[in-house]
């Protein structure tokens, strides 16, 4: 037996040496691109409901699948591309303008001379008051200026990486079939866990996309309407801020407008205060109607504090993509996990079904 085995080994070494090869060789060629490959089997499984709602209304899956991509193309990928240049061009005139650090300094300044003003009613020193505020602006300034820099950095890639997203899109909705039939042929499960498995996968990606994203959307829309209308911040720079943190569970995106409100105030602007006052409360219920109902759509529930970590998590490895990919991530552990550990350790009830079957 022992001897059958190492002539086996012997006569299939260089064989499976070869595949080995080949395989790390074209995963190491392809790995620059492999977080907008993500991304994209990611949309693509949230978007796939969609071609069978095009077919059902007399479209070949071709055509559904042109269709579908084309409004991504129009309504996504364009916009962001603008979006992402218009926004590298904000951001370098706001650290080359002097008129915006005068601006910044002038803000900090109304600020201490508020909190200097109430500081005998809070019980607290003016020195106390200027330290924590410094370190506060210096932390929260440093914070800010490094996700400026790195998305500035990193505007090229962004777009590369959303051709290629958008390219997996389609790649991976047409091939959808050979995908399933690739699956079924090498992870087995028995019974419907297949089945299940699939539809986990696709209601995390659908829940993840739509709960995050779209809810980030509005409430980045709410936030910055609000801000053009009483005149506080640029448009870019507050829907940026406003969608990153619209990710974050619990805060959401209302605190930006409360913050807002605050400088608002500090600059003796009492109405577009109140008015962002007002928009912070809006934003906020917006965050807990609509995500609750849009989250709806899965079926895998994440504890809130799993999804923060989550969330941060992927962004600290990934940077942006991380916003997508971390969420999904935390899902697919609570939701696809238990299914392959069913398939080896079954409940005790389906394996009696299972006995009663075979009686």
């Amino acid at each position: 037996m022992k001897d059958t085995i190492i002539s086996l080994l012997t006569k299939n070494f260089f064989k499976f040496f070869t595949a080995f090869a080949l395989i790390i060789s074209f995963l190491y060629i392809l790995s620059p691109f492999f977080v907008p490959i993500i991304l994209g089997s990611i949309l693509a499984m949230a978007l796939s409901p969609f071609v069978k709602k095009f077919m059902d209304r007399g479209m070949s899956r071709k055509k559904a699948i042109n269709m579908l991509t084309l409004i991504i193309f129009i309504i996504g990928l364009v916009p962001s591309i603008l979006f992402s240049i218009r926004g590298a061009t904000v951001v370098a005139e706001l650290f080359n303008n002097q008129g915006s650090l005068d601006k910044l300094k002038a803000l900090k300044e109304n600020a201490l001379n508020f909190l200097d003003s109430h500081a005998a009613t809070l019980g607290l020193s003016t020195d106390e008051i200027h330290v924590y505020l410094e370190q506060i602006l210096q932390n929260v300034g440093k914070f800010f200026l490094d996700l400026f820099s790195n998305f500035l950095s990193q505007i090229p890639d962004l777009i590369l990486v959303s051709l290629i997203t958008f390219i997996a899109i389609y790649f991976f909705l047409f091939e959808e079939e050979k995908i399933r039939s690739l699956f079924d042929r090498y992870f087995y499960f028995s019974n419907d866990r297949a089945d299940r498995f699939i539809k986990v996968l696709k209601s995390s990606c659908r829940e993840v996309f739509f709960s995050n994203v779209l809810t980030g959307i509005i409430q980045s829309f709410i936030v910055t309407i609000g801000a053009l209308i009483f005149g506080v911040g640029d448009f870019f720079i507050i829907f940026f801020i406003t969608f990153i943190c619209s990710f974050i569970p619990v805060l959401g995106a209302g605190p930006v407008a409360f913050v807002l409100s605050l400088i608002a105030f500090g600059q003796g602007h009492i109405v577009a205060g109140i008015g962002m006052l007002v928009i912070s409360i809006v934003s906020g219920l917006a965050d807990n109607i609509i995500r609750p109902y849009l989250a709806s759509m899965g079926e895998v529930e994440v504890n809130g504090f799993i999804s923060f970590l989550a969330v941060i998590g992927g962004v600290i490895v990934l940077g942006l993509p991380g916003l997508f990919v971390g969420p999904l991530l935390a899902s697919l552990v609570f939701g696809v996990l238990p299914i392959i550990i069913e398939e080896y350790f079954p409940p005790k009830n389906a394996e009696h079904e299972t006995s009663s079957e075979t009686i």
